[in-house]
């Protein structure tokens, strides 16, 4: 049993050092200022569980996300290539996407079965990423980057999906996909020229968004006018004033005057401010700093990658959950305007939450394929024999 044990813990040893200590001093500070912020939330006065339920229910996912993050860990990555593995990844995810188009209005983004609901854009991006790869390892073998491959990969994945979402509307994650599909591109050395006019194409369709969907346009209204005048809308200026409040040191943990209702989405999407009131300017910068080390991690752990799927997919991967990251903390600072999106490893979120810990697991594989993991895993192997 011992052997055993010692071999199951084998599988992350050796693992790099800064990807799990940021992801775990995240998931740890999320855990305690989430049960605060979620103490008086309209869901704890309806359920048995009282204050303690979005405490409990955040533990929840996070178990299940590790869980997951443990199994993809184990499961190599290459799997993943198979052109029948991904393209039925995107293709049944895609299907998830529309069934939200005919859901209610008032949930437009999530998928509800009886009393379980889930957000399908999670899953779904997980598979567009591993598709994206996929394709773009077999265009690099051949150099093969001419416009008709190119069009080809977008018209079939990426495309539909950002019709999809804007439909829905989720303008976050349609920036998210944008920027993961450049960061690709970009690494697998598409040509600036095809690069530039790409970037252009998404440029001109948001600003079409923007003379045909007002309710981009009020959002980008309150932001303009926030960024001039000081003139936040209700939500922006109340998460700068918990933030303000906060000062250097904080409140303290649970001291909070947000979660009191004063903050929409206190322990979502808004939690930063939570934070940065209750453990004030240090607080808020040690949370930069471990999202930072997250993905100088990610990204070392592409650049280190054993082959060019396993260099797209960590990247996309990593570039996926540091937009999300900049996104929320601009978006909860006034900086950029109100998208809805997640931070990482800290909001309380179901699906985003076991999604970003997925991908962990994911990326813990890629880094096990490297060379420095092998060769380590061998001495490890050698002391257990």
């Amino acid at each position: 049993m011992k052997r055993r044990l010692r071999g199951l813990a084998g599988n992350f040893e050796g693992a790099d050092v800064g990807l799990m200590g940021s992801v775990a001093a995240l998931l740890f500070l999320g855990i305690f200022v989430v049960y605060g912020a979620g103490s008086y939330d309209s869901l704890a006065s309806t359920s048995i569980l009282g204050q303690h339920f979005v405490g409990v229910k955040h533990l929840v996912l996070i178990g299940l996300g590790l869980v997951g993050m443990f199994t993809l860990a184990n499961i190599n990555y290459k799997t993943y290539r198979n052109r029948w593995v991904a393209w039925a990844g995107v293709a049944a995810c895609m299907v998830l996407m529309v069934l939200t188009l005919l859901g209610s209005e008032s949930i437009p983004r999530w998928l509800v079965i009886g009393s379980f609901r889930f957000q399908p854009v999670e899953l779904t991006k997980l598979a567009m990423i591993i598709f994206i790869s996929e394709r773009m390892s077999v265009l690099a073998a051949g150099r093969r980057f001419d416009w008709k491959n190119l069009l080809l990969l977008l018209a079939i994945g990426p495309f539909p999906l950002m019709i999809v979402l804007t439909l829905q509307p989720n303008f976050g994650n349609v920036m998210t996909m944008l920027g993961v599909i450049m960061a690709i591109f970009f690494v697998a050395e598409v040509p600036w020229r095809k690069l530039v006019i790409m970037v252009s194409v998404p440029l001109t369709m948001a600003f079409m968004a923007f003379l045909t969907v007002s309710r981009l346009r009020v959002r980008l209204g309150h932001w303009w006018n926030g960024m001039i005048s000081e003139e936040y809308s209700y939500q922006v200026h109340q998460s700068l004033v918990g933030m303000g409040a906060g000062g250097w040191q904080g409140m303290g943990l649970g001291n909070s005057h947000n979660k009191y209702s004063f903050l929409p989405e206190a322990h979502t999407d808004f939690i930063f401010s939570v934070l940065g009131e209750e453990l004030g300017l240090l607080g808020t910068v040690f949370v930069i700093a471990m999202l930072i080390t997250f993905v100088w991690c990610g990204l070392g752990i592409a650049r280190r990658a054993a082959d060019s799927f396993g260099r797209f997919l960590a990247t996309g991967l990593t570039v996926s959950l540091a937009i999300y990251g900049v996104a929320n903390i601009a978006m909860v600072t006034g900086i950029f305007p109100v998208v809805g999106v997640p931070l990482p490893f800290v909001s309380f979120g179901g699906t985003a939450m076991v999604a970003a810990l997925a991908s962990v697991g994911i990326l813990l594989n890629i880094d096990r394929g490297s060379r420095s993991f092998n060769v380590w895993k061998k001495r490890w192997d050698r002391s257990l024999s």
